[in-house]
């Protein structure tokens, strides 16, 4: 039994759309079809992982009033735990809104902005989420000696807790999860220490980059000629030019990623980690 199968959260897997509502459709000779069923998948998808993370929420707000904590590890739920969840929700709410998978019309300045300040929002506290429930078992759950080990050493993948007398079985079904953590961070730490995530808000054809230029030139002249609504109109239609390309990243030298279905399985990560990490605890009450 895997993790998905044992929390009932197929959902948040998007190979499990992908096979119900692309894959049938792979071999159609018609390209636009085979990318309709493609962006139903995703949807999908999209729409499981923000269902699980709710779920996920709702959980930690039924631990936090209903199990009893230590101080300590109520604080960590609450204030850490919690507070993530929510942020994590507004960003991947309004990250969708604004860039559902079929979408193709590039973003406006304020979309740009917005978007990438969702995508930071949610890759720092995809990792914050996980130190929190780190010492969420510390203080709840784990041997003294755990406790007393330095801070740097706690983590949901470092020595000190898979280690522990109490959680090393509890805590093994996060060897699946190691690849997935080694490759997240490299989408998380440039945006937390060098460079911020961004989507770019369009992509341009050559003839279309001379269009934009031509476009430049005639906001400039209705700008000395004060005629403003004429500047926002000419404005307005070159905002229109290109295509949104679905990838983000953090430099433009460096490669592009997917956004679907990249951003909304890294969420799904987390949450199958969090399930795992929010039973224990709760197991760890009743026992």
């Amino acid at each position: 039994m895997t993790l998905d199968d044992e929390f009932g959260l197929q959902e948040v897997d998007y190979k499990v759309h992908y096979d119900q509502f692309a894959a049938p459709y792979a071999d159609n000779p018609n390209p636009a079809n085979v990318l309709f069923f493609e962006n139903q998948a995703k949807e999908m998808h999209v729409l499981g992982v923000s269902h699980a993370l709710d779920r996920l929420t709702t959980d930690a707000l039924l631990i936090a009033t209903g199990v009893k904590l230590t101080t300590q590890a109520d604080h960590f739920l609450r204030y850490g735990v919690m507070r993530r969840l929510r942020l994590m929700q507004s960003a991947f709410r309004a990250f969708r809104r604004t860039i559902p998978p079929d979408r193709t019309a590039p973003l406006s300045l304020q979309q740009s902005d917005d978007t990438a300040r969702d995508l930071n929002a949610i890759y720092i506290n995809i990792i914050g989420i996980l130190d929190n429930y780190a010492w969420l078992l510390v203080h709840q759950v784990a041997t003294q000696t755990t406790r007393s080990a330095k801070k740097t050493a706690i983590g949901l993948f470092k020595p000190a807790l898979r280690k522990d007398e109490i959680l090393s079985a509890r805590l093994a079904p996060l060897e699946a999860f190691e690849p997935w953590e080694a490759d997240v961070k490299k989408r998380r730490n440039p945006a937390a220490h060098r460079m911020p995530l961004y989507v770019p808000p369009t992509a341009l054809t050559p003839e279309q980059l001379r269009e934009f230029e031509h476009f430049e030139a005639l906001i400039s002249t209705a700008l000395r000629e004060q005629k403003f609504d004429k500047m926002a109109e000419l404005r307005d239609a070159q905002r229109r030019l290109g295509t949104l390309i679905p990838y983000f990243l953090h430099d433009p030298e460096e490669d592009k990623m997917p956004i679907f279905p990249t951003l909304p399985q890294d969420i799904g990560q987390m949450i199958l980690i969090g399930r795992l990490v929010q039973t224990l605890i709760r197991d760890a009450a009743v026992s």
